[in-house]
């Protein structure tokens, strides 16, 4: 009797595990759109997406991410896997490799009746390396930042792809042609209880915004979301991982956004000064790196993640 009612209760009266069970089916079910021989399927951290472990019969590995219906849609998610697969060409930047359906597809959407929506689903190569959180040393953010700027220098090629803005205050301000428009920010600090801190922080990340302008070498495609849980560390080589948030913004949000990250470290100062001493290693005359634009960004970023939390 339990497990009929397991099997037939609404999917959002589920817990965390009840869910994951119903995806891991679903998960199954989009692997067989690959050429993949699967030995093992395993659960992995439950993050907005729902993300398994593939260990293959032929003793590769492999991470399927089954997308959340909320988040970017089967379009934006295959512009994401096709900026990843043009990384894994073009430079030498370890990030996920996409693995092609047999229908040479970079993702698949799948349909489960015990699933209230279909899922977009994709299949990358897994990516070896250690999290390094309260071990960071200035030498890995000294990488992460070279690495950074390297990623922002391919970002700058790569128009077109149907990704959106990072810097939108909220989902109704991504439906806006003016994210920050009058209408955006009053509905964001109503989210806030009226906190008018947000009001002046959009405007000063508009001010910089202005200044910075939007050519090539200030503004692209940018990872998005750079904070710890989304760089790795294998032999000394950082591999950024998650481009799941990522989309067009001025490269100054990611180094914000890494930066602001560090800050429950005691060594947060000497690791942001690394961080940005390795992005000008490769970039060396980048307006991103200044210190007045970084702080602007990580006030957005903060009101960002505080507006995620209410809504």
């Amino acid at each position: 009797m339990a497990d009929f009612q397991a099997n037939t209760r609404p999917f959002a009266e589920l817990d965390r595990a009840g869910r994951t069970r119903r995806l891991r089916r679903l998960a199954e079910a989009a692997l067989t759109a690959y050429a993949v021989p699967v030995a093992r399927l395993t659960p992995l951290a439950h993050g907005l997406n729902t993300s398994f472990r593939v260990d293959g019969a032929d003793g590769r590995r492999y991470v399927l991410r089954v997308q959340r219906p909320d988040g970017p849609g089967v379009a934006q998610v295959r512009a994401e896997m096709a900026w990843l697969a043009a990384l894994g060409r073009e430079t030498d930047l370890v990030v996920p490799r996409p693995v092609p359906t047999r229908a040479r597809e970079l993702a698949t959407v799948v349909a489960d009746p015990a699933v209230p929506e279909p899922r977009t689903c994709v299949l990358c190569h897994w990516v070896d390396g250690r999290f390094a959180d309260e071990r960071l040393g200035t030498p890995q953010l000294y990488a992460v930042g070279a690495a950074t700027a390297r990623l922002h220098l391919h970002g700058s090629r790569m128009n077109g792809l149907d990704r959106g803005r990072v810097d939108d205050l909220t989902e109704f301000g991504r439906t806006q042609v003016d994210g920050f428009s009058a209408a955006v920010v009053e509905r964001a600090v109503a989210a806030a209880g009226g906190d008018e801190t947000v009001r002046e922080a959009v405007a000063r990340v508009r001010a910089v915004r202005a200044e910075l302008g939007y050519g090539a070498d200030v503004f692209g495609l940018v990872h998005g979301d750079l904070r710890q849980d989304n760089y790795l560390f294998d032999r000394g080589r950082v591999r950024v991982i998650d481009f799941d948030d990522c989309g067009y913004g001025h490269y100054a949000y990611d180094l914000a956004v890494a930066s602001a990250a560090l800050a429950h470290l005691p060594q947060r100062d000497e690791l942001r000064e690394a961080l940005v001493d390795g992005y000008r290693s490769v970039r060396p005359a980048a307006a991103t790196t200044d210190p007045e634009v970084l702080a602007a960004f990580a006030g957005l970023r903060r009101v960002q993640l505080r507006l995620r939390r209410a809504l």
